[in-house]
């Protein structure tokens, strides 16, 4: 970030396996986010955030940064990057400490989570997220806020979004060579939560569900909280693979057949309906494949199916309480396919809309989709960060010249 007359500008990097897409922003003083460049390039040499080929991905990542620049009109030389659920862990611990004084202080909370870290950091993981659930004082019930209470023990449990060092390392490598550095680190899922959810959805309990181009992530929030990331393996681009193997197309014919009929919803009139299509994989020579549009459905229902299915036992196998769960949000780029929201609603037995990102008034009609929902997020927890800054340093000066006046008064 770094300080300019219209604001604070603010840039995040949302590396996909199918898209690229950095976003540059200013914070202005009304807190309002307004996004001065953007670039979408194709990812290459990046999978599900990982770097796969740092040669490849150090020229995709430069491209749509360099977009997004021309666009704003200056350079930037930080980035929030966003890590996939597919490459972090969700787990939760419980740590104790010796209260140092009387009473609990900041410090005694900060030991805490140095005690958390230092153990992720000896089995070489990477926190992303620490999020206290509950606090506890000796054998009192749970507080919400320990601070000045009294007490021999102080007792922590905290949710860990945690990711391998390695991942980590070969990201700010690569960013090294496009003259970047990482400024924070945020999952994914979370990301599209802050850009999709009210704050109702999210104090109640919902289940945030962000398909991707290789992978589905999905994350849970209760009582404001973050309180569980996973994922599964299954994303759009198995549907566009399941089509073009059934059918005997090229990979590419088959995005194209996909994205012009992205319908789960087809009258009985149009089921019976022939999509006709060339096919060039065929030894001799193009030939025309004849299928209805039926048929077509069945072959991306089934795959969309699966996806769903993997999330609600993954849920069941982390034993998430299912019933806590008030209703159901989907994002992502598959989520353009009609009637995928009623699909889910059958399958997880709960109320399911289609999340749009909803925390910007002005903003290009072409990033306000579900695709771009984890971009977005993105600036929204940039947003959080120079908000908790600037409180945080507003206290500070305030205690500074409080004190200033005690010292005079005493001299």
């Amino acid at each position: 970030m770094k300080n300019v007359k219209k604001g604070k500008i603010v840039a995040c990097l949302d590396m996909g396996t199918s898209k690229l897409v950095c976003l540059i922003a200013s914070i202005n003083n009304n807190d309002d986010i307004r996004i001065v460049g953007y670039g979408h390039k194709e990812s290459k040499g990046i999978s599900d955030s990982a770097i796969s080929d740092m040669r490849l991905a150090q020229r995709a990542i430069t491209n749509a940064v360099s977009e997004a620049e021309r666009m704003a009109g200056f350079n930037i030389d930080r980035v929030v990057i966003g890590i996939s659920g597919s490459q972090v862990t969700s787990s939760r611990k419980e740590v104790s400490v010796k209260i140092a004084s009387d009473i609990v202080k900041a410090s005694d909370i900060a030991n805490l989570a140095s005690k958390v870290r230092s153990e992720f950091k000896k089995n070489h993981r990477e926190i992303i997220h620490l999020i206290p659930l509950q606090y506890r004082i000796d054998d009192s019930s749970p507080v919400m806020n320990p601070r000045y209470m009294t007490g021999q023990k102080l007792y922590a449990k905290f949710h860990i979004v945690s990711t391998s060092q390695t991942t980590v390392k070969n990201i700010e490598n690569c960013l090294k060579r496009c003259q970047l550095s990482v400024n924070n680190y945020v999952v994914e899922p979370y990301a599209s939560m802050l850009s999709c959810l009210n704050e109702g959805e999210i104090n109640l309990g919902t289940l945030l569900i962000d398909i991707g181009g290789s992978s589905t992530s999905f994350c849970i929030t209760l009582d404001g909280k973050l309180a569980y990331v996973g994922n599964s393996q299954i994303g759009g681009m198995h549907v566009t693979k399941d089509i073009a193997t059934i059918l005997n197309i090229p990979f590419e014919t088959a995005e194209k057949i996909k994205n012009l009929n992205s319908s789960l919803l087809i009258s009985p009139i149009e089921e019976k309906e022939l999509i006709n299509l060339k096919a060039s994989m065929s030894n001799d020579g193009p030939n025309m494949i004849r299928i209805t549009r039926a048929e077509f459905r069945d072959i991306m229902k089934s795959r969309i199916e699966e996806i769903f299915e993997n999330v609600k036992l993954t849920l069941e196998k982390a034993g998430v309480p299912f019933y806590l769960l008030s209703n159901i949000v989907l994002t992502g780029g598959v989520t353009s396919t009609v009637g995928i929201d009623k699909l889910a609603s059958e399958i997880l037995g709960k109320n399911v809309r289609i999340g749009y990102p909803n925390k910007f008034s002005i903003i290009a009609s072409e990033l306000l989709n579900p695709s771009h929902s984890c971009s977005l997020g993105m600036l929204v927890f940039l947003k959080n960060m120079y908000l908790k800054e600037k409180i945080k340093s507003g206290f500070e000066s305030k205690t500074t010249w409080f004190r200033k006046l005690i010292e005079r008064l005493a001299a």
